[in-house]
């Protein structure tokens, strides 16, 4: 799908009616093509789980199973 967009005066484009992502990776390629990848971004916790599969499979088995789960007792201040 292909849309046509004009800069304003201040050299922007709007992308209210076509966006489907709040947040992009916006490349520039040596031609001057822009393209735009939408984007999420994620804590280094998030990515370390993502690429441990050991803690991954851990994960999945205490939320397949909360009643194995234990409250820590809160510390009074």
């Amino acid at each position: 799908m292909s849309t046509y967009a004009e800069l304003d005066t201040r050299r922007r484009i709007s992308l209210a009616k076509i966006a489907t992502s709040d947040s992009y990776l916006v490349t520039v390629e040596a031609n001057g093509r822009i393209l735009l990848d939408p984007a999420v971004v994620m804590t280094k916790t998030e990515v370390a789980l993502i690429a441990d599969g050991a803690l991954q499979q851990q994960v999945a088995a205490s939320l397949s199973d909360p009643g194995e789960l234990y409250d820590r007792p809160r510390r009074s201040v």
